[in-house]
């Protein structure tokens, strides 16, 4: 979580930012969530304490994650394996210039990149669910210091977040969905959300169809002596989107408490997709009983990660949230045989969901499509046929 020092100053600029944020690119609403859904709950039964842990483990294990350092290299690394372990065949990285979201020069003169695993939609491929959390940490010192040395476990913060993201991941890529879901390794948050706010203005500058972002920054510190409970942190241009998730809440968890809350001081990812126009939201351990040991060398397992039974709510949470929101298909669509059927139309969509072309009245079994025309890169094409039914494929194009 991103810290700054003058309070004063943050309640102004704060206020400023949020009288002036943009409208709504696009206006999605989203499901009524009144009772539980066995699917769902099966995948909720997925999520393995045990995996939180030693994600947080090899996070913890490297001397530090800052983004001025080199070691974040070797993060960016490890997280793409994970990724490729669970068996993303589409993993970006996304290399942005380190300016804060506030504006300004380069903080420092480049970093690793976001890192991006992406799960295509079978019906909605253009439309697109994200969930993210940042992989650098940080620890504040006085100068002068050597960044590849200092050491900045960042367990809670955010070790524990992006272990939420990885095993919802490693769950949810198991299904097909309407929509894409995209799961986001964001870095140089603690400098000033750098990362997410240069891949959320990217997006909304190609008109990017983003229908809503999830973020999980530090999930595993309870103040002691206090219940579980969760704070929502949205804005209130995204009360839709809050309602959403309050309902899944109550739903699937309903002895937590879960309320509508502001950070007190700082600011966390969610921020950068709001401020480009797009619903966010960020289920937040207690605002006014954060860990006290995040950006110092005591943020490790066991003080400032002290609650495994809140990090895995969190991160179901986050699952059952993303999940219904991107409109989960309980059949096999790869079962279903079109060899038969005639082909009305189709469209071609890029990685991102953008149209790329589209063919009408071709009333065949069979179509060669032209490829000439496509870069290098992996491509979503979906099938109209004559019974009203869709199909769709990933294809890749490589020179």
């Amino acid at each position: 979580m991103k810290k700054v020092f003058l309070t004063i100053v943050l309640a102004i600029l704060g206020s400023i930012s949020f009288a002036q944020l943009p409208p709504h690119l696009y206006n999605h609403t989203f499901p009524i969530v009144n009772s539980q859904n066995p699917k769902i709950n099966e995948m909720l039964e997925q999520v393995d304490v045990a995996n939180l842990q030693n994600y947080v483990d090899d996070l913890t294990s490297f001397i530090n994650r800052r983004c001025d350092s080199r070691n974040i290299y070797d993060v960016k690394d490890w997280l793409v394996s994970e990724y490729e372990y669970f068996g993303f065949d589409s993993i970006q990285l996304h290399d942005f210039e380190v300016v804060s979201c506030w504006g300004g020069e380069p903080l420092i003169p480049f970093s690793a990149p976001n890192v991006l695993a992406i799960q295509p939609g079978k019906k909605k491929p253009n439309e697109i669910i994200i969930c993210g959390a940042h992989y650098d940490s940080w620890v504040n010192v006085d100068e002068p210091y050597d960044p590849d040395t200092l050491v900045s476990p960042g367990a809670d913060d955010n070790a524990s977040g992006l272990s939420g993201i990885l095993e919802t991941a490693r769950i949810l890529k198991n299904y097909n969905f309407e929509r894409t879901i995209i799961y986001a390794g964001w870095n140089a948050e603690e400098i000033g959300l750098c990362g997410s706010y240069a891949y959320a203005k990217q997006c909304r500058e190609d008109s990017v169809d983003v229908v809503a972002y999830f973020n999980l920054d530090m999930t595993g510190y309870v103040n002691p002596g206090d219940d579980i409970h969760i704070h929502l942190l949205y804005s209130n241009c995204d009360s839709l989107l809050g309602r959403y998730v309050q309902q899944v809440s109550n739903t699937y968890f309903p002895d937590v408490n879960i309320t509508h809350a502001w950070l007190t001081h700082g600011d966390t990812d969610y921020s950068s997709f709001n401020r480009n126009g797009y619903q966010a939201i960020s289920p937040s351990e207690d605002v006014h009983h954060l860990s006290p040991y995040i950006h110092t060398v005591n943020d490790i397992v066991g003080l400032s990660v002290n609650s495994w039974e809140q990090a895995e709510l969190f991160t179901k949470l986050n699952l059952a949230s993303v999940a219904i929101a991107a409109g989960p298909l309980f059949e096999s669509v790869d079962e279903i045989d079109y060899t038969n059927h005639e082909i009305e139309s189709y469209e071609v969509f890029d990685i991102y969901g953008h149209s790329i072309f589209c063919v009408n009245n071709v009333y065949k079994n069979m179509e060669e499509i032209s490829i000439n025309n496509l870069e290098s890169g992996i491509y979503i094409i979906r099938l109209f046929v004559h019974d009203g039914n869709c199909i769709t494929r990933k294809f890749f194009v490589n020179y």
